[in-house]
């Protein structure tokens, strides 16, 4: 389904993230001014993908599902996708001064190759599941914030040595279903109006 602008708006009602603005707790990050101008930035690319003379820019057909979707949460397979994804980004830019979920687009398209290489190497079935979540993301239109910039806490130390282990994102818990993590992202552009997070490494997490 290709939200447009009061989709996304109201899809947001659904959510509850505990947002402050100015010291006061935000009761819908979709109805708060101060949060407007950016929830309608992101919606430049909803309304976008439905507007004829954009169309061939702010959508695509998926090839691993064979479905149209939006530009920012496609897989690009060729360059001829990349230079479109780069004119989309442009064009909503323009109007919006910064859409923002092009950044959505940028990491999907870093975990897919870093999947494969991780499957090529080790034998594991990490594109698969990361391609039955991209599918679910693009059914629902969704938008992704990039959670990648480490609270490091003392930058001499490598992060399994810090004495405060949550100024890194870190498993705190595997289960039969997935893991448990805990830890701190900093500088998530547009965190408020996100519907979900990728949650990336920023540096190797070695010993």
């Amino acid at each position: 389904m290709l939200m447009n602008a009061a989709d996304y708006r109201q899809s947001l009602r659904a959510y509850r993230p505990r947002v402050f603005v100015e010291g006061r707790l935000i009761d819908s990050v979709a109805d708060e001014p101060l949060l407007a101008p950016g929830v309608a930035g992101v919606g430049v690319t909803y309304d976008f993908a439905h507007v004829e003379a954009h169309r061939r820019l702010m959508t695509a057909t998926q090839a691993t599902s064979g479905k149209i979707v939006n530009r920012m949460v496609h897989l690009s397979e060729n360059s001829a996708d990349l230079l479109a994804k780069l004119e989309a980004v442009r064009l909503v830019c323009k109007t919006s001064g910064c859409a923002q979920r092009y950044l959505t687009h940028d990491a999907l398209n870093g975990i897919y190759q870093a999947t494969r290489r991780a499957d090529d190497a080790h034998g594991t079935d990490y594109s698969q599941r990361f391609l039955n979540y991209l599918h679910d993301v693009q059914d629902k239109d969704l938008t992704l914030g990039v959670a990648m910039t480490d609270a490091k806490g003392d930058r001499s130390l490598r992060p399994g040595k810090q004495q405060n282990r949550d100024v890194y994102v870190h498993i705190k818990e595997r289960r039969k279903d997935g893991v448990v993590i805990r830890g701190t992202k900093a500088i998530v552009t547009g965190a408020p109006y996100m519907h979900e997070f990728l949650v990336m490494p920023c540096r190797t997490h070695t010993a």
